[in-house]
């Protein structure tokens, strides 16, 4: 019987390997034929490999089940955390499927109980929406930091004569790569195929969801509708946008005090009166 077993395993690892190599050389064909030439190490390639094959899960998922409903909420939370690692929908749909799976076995193999292999099941698929969520806020927090900077840069650009369009061109060669100068990136790309720059604006304010740089957007499409001076509207923003993130930052300092009044009761201060009155309580002496 162990014989049968290891023949089994053996013959399945072999089957495994087989399609694999199957696998990697259709990649490899496919990236030649696209142009172009893989230069990384096995271990990435063996990644681009589960990647496309969780891809291509999630593909079928996407294709058949999910409706459009579905799939705009999935292009909007991607978009709003930058499409991280170059995710797409269909991937993304495929790691929740993947993940799902895993929760369901694993609890399924540990615990033997269908109800709680099902809520497993719904949780894993749920950790692809809070990494998104997290990279979501970080990108927000890097846009904040970066805007005041950032429309200093077009302020002294359009001041020296330059238009608005040659401005975003020395900010995105000048600055360093962070989230907003890859949103500014992205509005000079539309606007050189054809795009209005009202709707370049539009479409960054949707895809970043940022307050400040919504502001920034709205003014900036309301001077161009309106033909005002766009460099005295930046240097307007600016200092208003610099004044709201004072503001914030004194909130976060008063709501400070709160927030530390949690681990000051339960924790510092039971150790402190531990330390105070537990010789006192045990016959010592100071």
């Amino acid at each position: 019987m162990v014989i049968l077993s290891l023949i089994c395993a053996g013959f399945t690892l072999a089957s495994l390997c087989l399609w694999y190599s199957e696998m990697e050389s259709l990649w490899l064909v496919q990236w030649e034929f696209t142009g172009g030439n893989f230069q990384g190490t096995n271990t990435e390639l063996a990644i681009l490999v589960f990647r496309g094959l969780v891809a291509g899960l999630g593909g079928w998922l996407w294709q058949q089940f999910l409706s459009s409903k579905y799939k705009n909420r999935t292009q909007t939370k991607l978009a709003l955390a930058g499409t991280p690692r170059h995710l797409s929908g269909q991937e993304l749909w495929g790691w929740r499927l993947v993940l799902a799976f895993g929760g369901f076995a694993t609890i399924q193999f540990l615990e033997s109980n269908l109800i709680l292999a099902g809520l497993a099941s719904y949780l894993f698929s749920r950790l692809p929406y809070f990494w998104l969520s997290y990279k979501a806020s970080q990108r927000e927090t890097a846009i904040r930091r970066a805007l005041p900077g950032v429309l200093d840069l077009l302020v002294i650009c359009t001041g020296a004569g330059l238009t608005f369009d040659a401005a975003i061109n020395v900010l995105i060669q000048k600055s360093p790569p962070n989230p907003l100068i890859d949103e500014f990136n992205q509005v000079l790309h539309h606007m050189r195929m054809g795009e209005s720059r009202r709707h370049a604006l539009r479409s960054m304010a949707d895809r970043c969801r940022q307050p400040d740089v919504r502001s920034v957007c709205a003014t900036l499409i309301q001077a161009d509708e309106l033909g005002t001076s766009i460099n005295s509207t930046l240097l307007l923003l600016a200092r208003q946008i610099r004044l709201n993130q004072a503001h914030r930052a004194e909130a976060r300092a008063n709501r400070a005090p709160v927030q530390m009044l949690f681990p000051l009761i339960f924790f510092i201060f039971p150790s402190l009166l531990l330390v105070l009155f537990g010789p006192v309580s045990l016959g010592g002496s100071f």
